[in-house]
């Protein structure tokens, strides 16, 4: 009898962490040249007077662990991922200004998930500590949060669309010169 409620035990915890699992991944969204943004992607909120019409939250991450990041494919262990969860838009204003701004802010991200994979490379055999792997992840993440600040501000939040036609190209263009790179390689 206590083999059986053992069981059903490890049975309960094992289905319970497959559920977390799919939760978390189902909450985000893995950056694609062919899939954009999309409203449904993004939860519904009213924005603040002084707050801009939507906000999203990307994340840079990689999987590490034994032989992973040494693999002949580094692309595909640095992700670039948009969080569901942490991300609203205001369906009151201009939702296709919004979409288009935030979609520019994860593309702005891909290009330093670029830059991360293209020093791992470059940085192959330093690769076996992981604390370094972990520097440069730091690194890009944070050269990527002084750009996207600056792109804030240049495009007043994706509202001049000079500006933000501006910030396309150049961002189009840096991934172009970064396209080995892509999790498509």
């Amino acid at each position: 009898m206590k083999v059986l409620v053992l069981v059903i035990s490890s049975l309960a915890m094992i289905s319970a962490e497959l559920l977390h699992a799919q939760e978390s991944k189902a909450d985000k969204l893995s950056w694609s040249a062919t899939q954009k943004l999309q409203l449904s992607d993004f939860s519904i909120k009213t924005a603040a007077a002084n707050e801009p019409s939507s906000h999203a939250e990307f994340s840079i991450t990689y999987k590490a662990g034994g032989k992973e990041l040494l693999s002949s494919n580094l692309n595909k262990r640095v992700l670039n991922e948009f969080i569901r969860n942490g991300s609203w838009i205001d369906t009151t204003q201009d939702v296709q200004q919004a979409l288009r701004y935030q979609q520019a802010s994860f593309d702005l991200c891909e290009v330093y998930v670029r830059q991360f994979r293209k020093a791992l490379y470059d940085n192959k055999p330093k690769i076996k500590r992981l604390s370094f792997v972990d520097e440069l992840n730091e690194t890009y993440t944070n050269a990527y949060s002084k750009r996207r600040l600056e792109y804030d501000l240049e495009t007043k939040a994706g509202t001049d669309q000079v500006a933000q036609e501006k910030w396309e190209a150049i961002i189009k263009k840096e991934l172009d010169q970064l396209k080995e790179y892509a999790v498509e390689k």
